[in-house]
């Protein structure tokens, strides 16, 4: 009797232990072909670096063996709400591109301690792969029900968030892709079938998620996005969007703000998304308080999504904003009127060197005293003048390819002299002539061509006042450029810091070289008319590489990827290059002008001029000596008449 109740009471716990292997066996089959899954997504995104979340601990240290067998080729990490410590305490700067496999989303702690942390610290982007496993409820939509569970929680654009459902077979799952276009929680989630895993095919990824997901997601859905700008130099009568579009007139005020935003509004439409423009007076100056000013402000405190005007890449802003690829280029330089030709020499004396000149002077010299001794033996044979002024005469004569008659000299070697003095004189005067035309035409050599050039020279420095300005000649450590600064530009009793219209004014006037933004130079020196003879004088002197800047946003922002693509595929398809040409300063051609030019001034011709004069006055001097003289014989016989 007693084994017969022993069998009784054994059956029911046989028949119950039985059914609990079968669900456990069940249960480890799931848990295998979930993690055979999440294997082939790592494969997929090329990631080795796995935090594993899990919900509780029911399935015993079985789970651990499990999945550490599986993902013996990743390096995995095991976080549980329960412990101590926090979500966001795993996360650090510069970490690898970690996947996050959630095992348990519906568990209450993992809603609030993972989900909650992500959301509210900006975990949601693609510095993390959230692989979330749900199973699959008739009952709901799979959107519906994704929606649902992450309806709540912040993300963005960049959010890589795939929940993989089980089908009903358990042999079959279906990814979605998860995201929304902005990071309020007001707009829809955007949820798309990404892909179908089965145990004998794998992961199979549909045709349109081959693509990167800044490529699949260029739909913004004419989001509004704030971009913020400055605007310094708006003339009155002009509306702040209609000035800032305009891409035709007024080129010289605001041009590197209004050239950028040409580019933003292709941004506008290759994103399909509408853009809010915050207008700000100021680039952005670090306070007291740790706060910015200006369009860094509205940045950094995300009044603004980005800036869509250039800003310089400096050390000092790095720490508070994310910069994008390179927006803008600016030269900065030193330019001036290049002196046509030194003070000192002048265009007739350039050709010849002085020891040529000293040569010529001694055979005319020597010429003449040979003359004279021809002229004494062409007096033996006929009556000729010996005097020295015929001599000296009738050599003028010959090298002003003016020779004497024929019948005057009787000697063939009085004839050879002066016929090869006619023949010097012809080709010094052609060599001379010859030389002054090829060197009006050819450009003259320009000697101020860099720094050390322009600090040894004679004339005036100056710069904008403008802060890059200061920061150039301040924060360096290249002595030549400090002494430009502290000897020549802060020289004591001048004036050489000043603003663009007075340093173009400046320029003009000759004699002085600004160092400030060249294109905005070149803009402003053509509305003042400048001669065009002047403005191919100018002449640039670069010591410092150009600027490279671009648009800022901050730390995290999810449009940093987008903002990339697009300025780099600007760069490639050739619009960014033809919105410089656009915003470029038309210069004249000089080498045309020159050309045309080529003519000997008053400058160069005025020696010749002096020495005319300077004849002119000394012989009227030698005629009032002659009167003189002339005259003083008559006045001593008068004296001589009187006194007797």
């Amino acid at each position: 009797m007693i084994k017969l109740q022993v069998k009784v009471i054994s059956w029911p716990l046989i028949i119950l232990t039985a059914f609990l292997r079968v669900l456990q066996i069940e249960s480890i089959n799931t848990n295998f072909l979930e993690l055979a899954a999440f294997e082939d997504f790592l494969r997929s995104e090329h990631l080795s670096h796995v935090l594993v979340v899990r919900g509780d601990d029911a399935d015993g240290d079985w789970k651990i063996e499990c999945h550490q067998k599986l993902l013996a080729n990743y390096r995995v990490q095991f976080y549980r709400p329960e412990m101590s410590a926090n979500f966001e305490d795993l996360m650090f700067y510069g970490s690898p591109r970690t996947a996050v496999l959630v095992l348990n989303s519906e568990h209450v702690l993992v809603r609030r301690q993972v989900f909650g942390v992500a959301s509210e610290a900006g975990y949601f982007n693609n510095s993390l792969a959230w692989f979330i496993l749900r199973s699959g409820r008739e009952s709901l939509p799979d959107e519906q029900m994704i929606d649902q569970l992450l309806s709540g929680y912040r993300m963005g654009i960049d959010a890589d968030i795939t929940v993989a459902l089980r089908g009903p077979d358990n042999a079959s799952m279906l990814f979605y892709d998860v995201y929304r276009i902005s990071q309020q929680t007001n707009t829809p989630l955007i949820i798309e079938k990404k892909g179908l895993w089965t145990h004998s095919d794998g992961y199979q990824k549909f045709e349109n998620f081959k693509n990167t997901w800044v490529i699949r997601r260029r739909n913004f859905l004419n989001v509004t996005l704030i971009g913020s700008t400055v605007l310094t130099e708006k003339p009155p009568g002009f509306g702040d969007m209609e000035y800032l579009a305009d891409d035709k007139q007024l080129q010289q005020l605001d041009p590197m703000q209004r050239k950028t935003y040409q580019l933003f509004q292709l941004v506008e439409r290759m994103f399909n998304l509408s853009l809010a423009i915050s207008l700000t007076d100021k680039w952005g100056e670090l306070l007291e308080n740790g706060s910015w000013s200006g369009v860094m402000g509205q940045v950094t405190s995300r009044e603004a999504d980005f800036a869509v005007c250039p800003i310089r890449f400096v050390l000092d802003r790095q720490a508070y904003v994310q910069y994008s690829a390179v927006l803008h280029t600016q030269n900065i330089h030193f330019l001036f009127r290049h002196p046509r030709r030194s003070h000192i020499r002048n265009i007739f004396f350039e050709p010849l060197s002085n020891q040529v000149w000293w040569c010529v002077l001694a055979l005319v010299t020597g010429s003449t005293i040979l003359l004279l001794f021809h002229m004494r033996l062409e007096r033996m044979l006929s009556h000729m003048e010996n005097r020295l002024s015929f001599v000296w005469f009738t050599m003028l004569e010959t090298y002003l390819q003016q020779g004497p008659a024929n019948e005057i000299f009787r000697l063939f070697s009085t004839r050879l002299l002066i016929s090869l003095s006619c023949i010097f004189s012809f080709m010094l005067m052609q060599f001379y002539g010859a030389f002054i035309v090829g060197s009006l035409l050819s450009e003259s050599p320009r000697s101020i061509v860099n720094l050390q050039a322009l600090y040894d020279s004679n004339l005036a420095i100056g710069m904008e006042n403008i802060s890059y300005n200061f920061q150039i000649f301040t924060n360096t450590s290249n002595q030549l450029v400090k002494d430009v600064y502290g000897k020549k530009i802060c020289k004591s009793g001048e004036h050489n810091i000043m603003s663009l219209q007075q340093g173009a004014e400046r320029i003009i006037q000759g004699r002085f070289a600004f160092h400030t933004a060249i294109d905005r130079m070149y803009r402003l020196l053509l509305e003042l008319q400048m001669d065009e003879a002047e403005f191919c004088d100018l002449q640039e002197v670069m010591f410092n590489l150009p600027y490279d800047s671009g648009s800022v946003m901050p730390k995290g922002s999810p449009w940093r990827e987008h903002l990339a693509h697009a300025l780099l595929h600007f760069r490639a398809s050739g619009l960014l290059q033809y919105n410089d040409k656009k915003w470029m300063v038309r210069r004249p051609d000089c080498s045309l002008f020159k050309t045309s030019q080529a003519e000997v001034d008053l400058e160069h011709f005025a020696p010749a001029l002096f020495a005319l004069a300077l004849a002119m006055v000394a012989s009227a001097l030698v005629f009032l000596l002659e009167l003189f003289l002339h005259w003083l014989p008559d006045f001593r016989r008068r004296l001589d008449t009187m006194s007797t």
